[in-house]
Formats: structure tokens, sequence, C-alpha cells
């Protein structure tokens, strides 16, 4: 078996610092499994997968407050979006918390803050919580996932750095070789490339199925440039994190970028139809900004819209999801494919809505859409005009800020792109020369090389 298959009752949860406030023995090991396959990016198919396993989690023990926090949390981290009534859902799920119990107020209170778009001040919260109770798995995920949300780069390492030497100095617990591919991800992030790719090979000399682990590395190998040696390290590997069913399509997604890189379009077309928009299993918000952003890549990168583009099930989803406003990040890639499958009132009602919950608010993506979001989406309406120069207006002096939205480096490349190709066809004489040298910033910074990609705009500008 690559996973876990056997779960920790009360004591043993208690013992490894999770106070888990229950007596039942059944609750502890449904928590124990629940929280295996979060951090592990996987169903596991033999308990039902994570869906299943938080039902029974619930009605194993109602009075379990535990329990409560995690199912909540999951369904906050899985974007939903915060609002009053959501506020007011959760205050009432996990009910009179003000009790002497500080694992349960910390937890409580983060949650709380979350629902209210309170970000930063929820991830403060469990970092506070994770000074008292370092061996939290639930906390550790929680605010990993929150600091990927506002963009925060330094704290996905630094997160991690500080709990990791606690873990190495104490007993084997389960899940512990899960940090280093989180603590690399973070390395990755704040450009410590190599130390990057060191610590997740050692997260999976200790267990090869972590597919955050395997996701890291496809991170560093892309930011060193050497994108030869990524689609081998994928191929070799694909029979582990393939396991991974909740991460796969996303490590599919780096594969086709990497294949863009390298000018395969059509190779890049084909993952795209056959490994992500037609896999298995219900979508989630991963899975749809993955494929908006590599049909958004490919339209830059001169690959014409194929009519095996036209999925039902992503139109369901867009539509499903066009008024969340959860994220800036979700709502761009959104804006992305917006024209090719919804018609003129989804797109008036989206711009409507997104105003609605963005212009006056003053939590975090408030803030965000202020200073940073909405002009991108006027980029984006300048790009689809063709007005080149005007993209280059808007994004170049925002462009050192976009890391707000969230997301990852390589996530929020696909703006960067969009500032380079507007730039090589602006038709003023200034954008062109700042093209080159967006050019040279981008190949410098992939430890100078140049792709086919980049050599294709660089040849644009000559030609021009």
């Amino acid at each position: 078996m690559p996973f876990r298959d056997q779960w920790r009752d009360v004591k043993c949860l208690h013992d490894d610092g999770i106070p888990i406030d229950t007596t039942s023995n059944e609750t502890a090991k449904l928590f124990d499994a629940t929280l295996t396959q979060y951090t592990g990016w996987y169903n596991d198919k033999q308990l039902g997968g994570i869906e299943s396993c938080i039902s029974r989690l619930l009605s194993s023990d109602p009075t379990c407050i535990t329990s409560r926090i995690f199912a909540t949390g999951l369904e906050l981290v899985a974007t939903v979006s915060p609002s009053s009534s959501l506020h007011s859902k959760i205050v009432a799920s996990l009910g009179d918390t003000t009790s002497s119990n500080k694992y349960i107020n910390l937890h409580s209170q983060a949650l709380i803050q979350w629902s209210l778009g309170q970000f930063s001040k929820a991830a403060d919260t469990w970092e506070q919580l994770l000074l008292f109770y370092p061996f939290d798995m639930m906390a550790i995920k929680f605010v990993a996932d929150t600091y990927f949300y506002i963009g925060d780069r330094p704290m996905l390492r630094d997160s991690i750095a500080r709990i990791l030497p606690i873990w190495e100095t104490s007993s084997d617990r389960p899940l512990k070789s899960y940090l280093y591919g989180m603590y690399a991800f973070g390395l990755g992030e704040t450009n410590m490339i190599e130390r990057a790719e060191k610590e997740a090979r050692y997260g999976l000399e200790l267990n090869p199925y972590d597919g955050w682990a395997t996701h890291a590395i496809a991170h560093a190998v892309e930011y060193a440039g050497d994108t030869s040696k990524g689609i081998d390290f994928l191929k070799k590997t694909n029979q582990d994190w393939e396991k991974c069913d909740v991460i796969k399509p996303h490590i599919d997604w780096h594969w086709a970028l990497y294949e863009l890189e390298q000018g395969n379009r059509e190779i890049t077309e084909d993952i795209l139809i056959n490994r992500v928009l037609n896999k298995d299993g219900e979508m989630i918000m991963l899975d749809f900004v993955d494929m908006a952003a590599l049909i958004y890549r490919l339209k830059l990168a001169g690959q014409k819209a194929s009519t095996v583009y036209s999925s039902t099930r992503l139109k369901k989803f867009l539509l499903d999801h066009l008024h969340d406003h959860t994220l800036i990040f979700n709502d761009l890639h959104i804006y992305f494919i917006l024209d090719d499958y919804a018609d003129a009132e989804d797109r008036n009602n989206f711009l409507r809505t997104l105003k609605e919950a963005y212009d006056t608010s003053d939590s975090d993506k408030g803030h965000v859409y202020r200073q940073v979001g909405k002009y991108i989406f006027q980029a984006m309406d300048q790009f689809k005009e063709k007005n080149y120069s005007n993209v280059v207006e808007l994004l170049y002096p925002i462009r050192n800020k976009i890391y707000q939205i969230g997301g990852s480096n390589a996530q929020r490349d696909l703006f960067y792109l969009l500032l380079i190709h507007s730039a090589v066809h602006s038709n003023n004489n200034q954008h062109q020369k700042l093209a080159k040298r967006l050019i040279n910033e981008r190949c410098l910074m992939r430890n100078k090389t140049k792709s086919k990609l980049m050599e294709n705009y660089a040849n644009a500008i000559l030609n021009d």
C-alpha cells in the first residue's frame, strides 16, 4: 500500500500533540484518516475519499468541536467565498467556543477571521496556535493554504521552517515526511531553487508518493529553466504521483508548461484535453484555474482555440462559480475564458457583482483588487481589443505587486507573459525596447535559459 492504513486513536493523537476533544476512538481514527488524505493530496478509495470521511467524522461524535473545525476549515480552504452569511453559519456551527480550551479557541478564531475575508489575521492566529501546538498538522496545512491564497511567499517557507526542527528532534510521528515537500515549495517560491529541490527529493526518499514534494520539484525545475529535466522527472515518477488524484491534474499542468516553453503547442494542447480537461471525478477550483490558464497561454502562444475546448463540464463549473468572488486570483481565471463560455449578459453580471464584492470591501481581497486586481482586469479588456500599448501601461507599473493576488510564481507567470506579449506587439517603440529587457529579465531568472517561447517573442520584435 502506498499510503497509510493504520489510524491513531484518541490516546495516540493526544500523545502526538493533537488535543482532539472526543472520547471516541472511531472519531479519532476518522479524523486521522481525513487529515492524512488532506495532507497527502489524495482520496483513499477504500475509505470513500475525503468527503465521505468528513461526513462520517461529524456523525460519529456530534459533540466534537475539533471535527467541526476541521470540516469548516476544509470548506473554507476549498475557496468558499467569505461573506456575512458564511460568517454566521460558521459561528453557529462552532457553537460556544469561549471555554478555556486554547486549542479550540484559536482554531475557531482563525476560521471566523477567514470567513470575514481577514486572511492575514487568520494566518496570524494559526501561527499563534502553532507556538503551543507545533505538531498540529491541521493548523500547519490551514495556514500554508492561507499563505498561498494571499501570495505570502516568505511565510510559505518560514512557517514550516519554524516547526520542522521541532518535528525532527522529536519521536517520529505520522505525516512528518510531508513537511519536507511543503518546506521545499516555500523555498522554491522565494528563489532558493537548489535547496528546494534538495528538500523535496529528501521528502520523496521518505515517501515516494508525496504528490506535493513532486509538485515542489516541478516548480524548482521550471524556475531553473530546465524543462527537459522536468519532463524526464515527471515521466519517470508518473506511477507514483498519479496516485495523488487531487494534485495529479495540476502536475500534468506543469508538464504542459514545460512543453509550451519548448514551443510544443500541440503536445501542450493534447495534455490540456486528455489529462486536464477530461480528468475523471468532480472538478475543483484548482482544476478550473489550471484549465483556464492553459487555454489562455495557448492563445498567447498563437494556438487557435480547438473546438474540443468546448467542455460542458468546464462551462457548468464556470457558470456555477461566476459570482463567488472568493479570490481575485480565481476571478481573473474566470475572466480568461469568460467570453468563450458565457454570453454578454453573464459577462456584464460578472463584472457588476465583481465590483460590488471588491470596490468598497475592507477585506484583504478588497485591498488587493483596488491596488492590483482592477488594473489586470482592465489590461485583459485592452488585450482583447488588441490595444497592446494600453496593456503595457496598465501592467508594467504593478508587475511587482501582482504576487498579492495569490497563487504561485508559476501561475502568476501568465501575467508577465501577457505583459511581454503586449510589449512585443505594441506599436510604441519604447515598449518594444522594454520587451527586449523583459525577455532578458525572464531568461536570466531562469538560469540564463532562453526557451523556444522566449525566442519566438524575441524574433517577433526583430520581424516587426
